[in-house]
């Protein structure tokens, strides 16, 4: 993908996140809470990330299993950041909630997809991912942000902690 191609798709996945957010009415019971969605929270939180073809050092994952693949993927490794947010393939053709990783060097991977797409979102600390997967007492990876529904929406009533961010200045 060339620079060109991936600034338009991150802005057509901004754009995305614009529209649904302009598009939503707060219901009176969600009037004091921080986001109304999580295409919100990602739109104020997140950021585009450039893609790089995955490197023959990371295996490719099982597709559909995006979550899953880049948790384990972070959780084995110290230099690959879980990322979570959402993505733009050609094969899609519209943004979708997606997870993928980031490299050292700051590049969007993704162990999930035959082909790089373009990202838009937040990269989330290991640490914090852990501690979230474990208090959900389940089997399967659910994304981080669509299954907060098991801790009752509190990344919309409250946003992220300062330590879900992941510390992206780890060669200082």
């Amino acid at each position: 993908m060339n620079t060109r191609t991936q600034t338009i798709s991150a802005q057509q996945i901004k754009e995305y996140l614009e529209n649904v957010v302009a598009a939503v009415e707060t219901p009176q019971k969600r009037a004091n809470w921080m986001y109304q969605r999580y295409e919100e929270l990602v739109l104020r939180c997140g950021f585009p990330m450039e893609p790089k073809p995955l490197p023959p050092t990371v295996e490719a994952g099982v597709p559909k299993f995006g979550y899953w693949n880049c948790q384990q993927l972070a959780f084995a490794s110290d230099s690959l950041t879980y990322a979570e947010g959402y993505a733009l393939h050609a094969d899609v053709g519209f943004p979708i909630s997606h997870a993928w990783l980031l490299t050292p060097d700051g590049y969007a991977i993704d162990p999930t997809w035959d082909s790089p797409g373009c990202y838009f979102g937040v990269p989330l600390s290991t640490t914090w991912v852990e501690s979230v997967l474990a208090t959900r007492n389940r089997m399967d990876n659910l994304s981080i942000f669509d299954g907060n529904y098991i801790e009752k929406f509190s990344l919309l009533k409250e946003g992220l902690p300062i330590d879900a961010f992941a510390n992206l200045l780890r060669s200082i």
